[in-house]
């Protein structure tokens, strides 16, 4: 009982060693009332999922920003996107803390972490625009923070999860239609893609059913938006390094998404790592009983020894 109560007393205290080693910012994206592709009147209120840990509704999107107080020589900031679907924004009653703290013990000094509009049509326009719209002026913030942050405006990474991997997709991708007013290209630049479990295609017979429709809606029908959203017919020789881990037995978003991305940065010449897991189904995260190995002791390895973002 005295082993048990005292490793219980560590842990404790190893958490709140650790919550005292970063800040937390909430940034709201927009002034309220001037929040681009939102309708002039918004009936709807936002509601969150205890259960499923899930966000609907979100017409103010924000920024999560956890800060390292122990400032890393590096300067490398990651910016998160959670899944969803595009029909939820699976943040979290933490607002993804977890996967906040994992990364800042890794040497990032800031994660930031995006919660961002939905393609809801009671609720904005030109739906299919609206998150591409959030993730450029969220990662415009970081470039514009860069110095208050302690970070490296060539050192920011951006990583998304599920629907959350096609939005960093799109991020890396699509520089060229900037949609966030007030935004530049230099504050769209990337140096670092990782794609958890990621939907790319939007085309039979891989695209996950979900995500294309709820971004698509009426649209879903459009073979030239079908291709547009297909991330692998986007890739190009200024397409960031990428990072990609997928289990084998994912059912809902399978692996083959993931594939399709690689061929299209191999014909580039884009450089990537391609972790396939045999086991983890869709969503593990960081729970890595799910898929038997911590894959992020690979990708710490890869981004530093294959990029630049955690050189002093």
């Amino acid at each position: 009982m005295k082993l048990k109560y005292s490793t219980l007393i560590a842990l404790l205290f190893s958490v709140v060693v650790f919550s005292q080693e970063y800040t937390l910012d909430n940034i709201k994206l927009w002034d309220k009332g001037n929040i681009p592709l939102n309708k002039d009147t918004i009936t709807s209120q936002e509601t969150f999922d205890e259960a499923g840990m899930r966000y609907k509704k979100i017409s103010e999107p924000a920024l999560y920003v956890y800060r390292n107080k122990t400032i890393k020589n590096n300067g490398a900031a990651l910016l998160f996107f959670p899944g969803g679907g595009y029909s939820t924004v699976v943040l979290g009653k933490n607002h993804g803390e977890e996967m906040a703290q994992h990364f800042l013990k890794m040497g990032f000094n800031v994660v930031a972490v995006l919660k961002y509009r939905l393609p809801d049509t009671l609720i904005v326009n030109s739906q299919e625009k609206v998150p591409l719209c959030d993730a450029q002026k969220a990662v415009s913030i970081v470039h514009k923070k860069a110095s208050n942050w302690s970070v490296n405006s060539n050192k920011i990474a951006v990583m998304g999860a599920s629907a959350g991997g096609h939005l960093a997709a799109s991020l890396g991708n699509l520089k060229n239609e900037i949609i966030a007013p007030e935004v530049n290209l230099d504050e769209l630049k990337i140096a670092v893609s990782i794609l958890m479990y990621p939907v790319i295609s939007f085309n039979l017979p891989y695209r996950h059913k979900g995500s294309f429709k709820n971004l698509l809606v009426d649209k879903s029908d459009n073979q030239e938006l079908l291709d547009y959203y297909s991330m692998e017919n986007k890739v190009n020789e200024y397409t960031p390094p990428t990072f990609i881990i997928h289990a084998l037995d994912d059912q809902t978003v399978v692996y083959q998404n993931s594939l399709l991305y690689c061929d299209s940065l191999k014909h580039h010449n884009v450089k990537y790592n391609f972790v396939e897991l045999e086991k983890g189904g869709h969503g593990f995260g960081l729970n890595f009983n799910k898929t038997g190995i911590n894959w992020t002791i690979e990708l710490e390895s890869w981004l530093k020894t294959q990029t630049d973002l955690f050189v002093n």
